[in-house]
């Protein structure tokens, strides 16, 4: 089966959760191919229309697999081969995007997935397919802490906490994490912002990081908490998406409940204190490893063929 992904433009390609998919897919017998949406917006990503559509009839793909809804609303201009989208955040809004998204599943797009529970909810849909990215556990461990703190640079007292996003996202709430690590008054406890790097790089920063800190306003099922996990990398979040779910008995994994630095700060000065946690364990128990993500994805492609 040939399946093209389609997504918005990054540094290497299309981004590095795309190109991980795809592996694990290749691996049960799916040929794929990508196109990167260069510019932003929705207009930005319509000036892409001609060029993906002669990208779709070189390749003659069997399934078009569009990530993310603006991507899905372009794919729909161009083409009618089976279109599948992954909707990769929420919508606890009732706009634009909303109404054409509700409009899209019922009338173009052949399969909906969705990343947590919560955006199925606020869809109101009975036919979406909730499927989180999954993680390649390999990938992300087995490096040595110790030598990748030391390529990075970094004092063995320090006490590293990985912003693993834009901090100019505005959704992704950086002066928020500023704030907590300020409040902790610790000089050896250090916020690191990382983005725009591989996937091989953010592997290597989260093994030898001593902490994750995500601060967002809004999320599905955030990649980063799954490859926290995947590395036994402590974890503090704000209460978005499915990360309740996901965290749920994982000692060292703790969710705020407010968007404030007087609660993150001490749940912070927790996590650093702990190791490593049972994250791998639980990516197990809850069937988020990429082969069986991928199976699942191939199931949904043959369905939507048939």
């Amino acid at each position: 089966m040939k399946v093209l992904f389609v997504g918005r433009a990054k540094s290497e390609g299309v981004s590095p959760i795309l190109y991980a998919q795809g592996s694990s897919l290749e691996k049960q017998g799916c040929a794929l191919s990508y196109f990167a949406l260069q510019k932003s917006g929705f207009w930005g990503y319509l000036s892409n229309l001609k060029k993906l559509r002669q990208y779709i009839r070189s390749t003659n793909p069997d399934i078009v697999h569009a990530h993310y809804s603006l991507t899905g609303f372009v794919a729909v201009l161009a083409t009618q081969k089976p279109l599948v989208v992954s909707l990769m955040g929420s919508f606890p809004y009732k706009n634009w995007r909303y109404w054409l998204v509700q409009v899209c599943m019922s009338f173009f797009w052949k399969a909906t997935i969705v990343k947590s529970e919560r955006t199925a909810r606020q869809l109101k849909r009975k036919n979406l397919h909730v499927i989180p990215n999954g993680v390649d556990l390999e990938f992300f461990s087995g490096a040595d802490k110790a030598k990748l703190r030391k390529q990075f640079g970094w004092q063995e007292e320090d006490k590293i906490v990985l912003f693993a996003a834009d901090p100019k996202r505005k959704v992704k709430n950086y002066p928020l994490a500023q704030q907590a690590v300020q409040t902790i008054a610790d000089n050896k406890v250090k916020l690191l912002p990382i983005f725009d790097v591989t996937h091989q790089e953010m592997a290597a920063y989260m093994q030898a990081a001593d902490a994750l800190l995500l601060t967002s306003f809004s999320e599905g099922s955030p990649n980063v908490i799954k490859e926290a996990l995947a590395c036994s990398l402590p974890i503090v979040t704000t209460n978005v998406g499915d990360v309740s779910y996901l965290l749920d008995g994982v000692e060292g994994a703790y969710v705020a409940n407010t968007f404030s630095p007087e609660e993150i700060a001490p749940l912070l000065v927790k996590a650093l204190a702990v190791k490593k946690t049972e994250g791998q364990q639980r990516i197990k128990a809850l069937g988020l490893d990429s082969k069986q993500v991928a199976q699942q994805l191939a199931a949904i492609y043959n369905q939507v063929i048939k």
